[in-house]
């Protein structure tokens, strides 16, 4: 089971739930309870170039289908 990031549309709140992906539909915000959730990507991206690990996370600035979303 994953450590997912989240961040609530209508409060703000960002937190991390542990959370199958196949139930991410039903995680609701530990602040106010609603369920208007969205996943976040923070962090350094680990599905690099040939899936192995780097200092860099295998970004290279652009969309990454990999990991859907580092920031760049």
């Amino acid at each position: 089971m994953p450590l997912l990031d989240f961040q609530c549309g209508k409060c703000g709140n960002k937190f991390d739930e542990l959370v199958y992906t196949s139930q991410m539909d039903k995680v609701t915000c530990p602040e106010c309870g609603s369920r208007d959730v969205k996943r976040v990507y923070e962090g350094k991206c680990y599905f690099g170039m040939l899936g192995g690990l780097s200092d860099s996370g295998g970004c290279s600035g652009r969309s990454c289908s990999g990991c859907s979303g580092c920031g760049h």
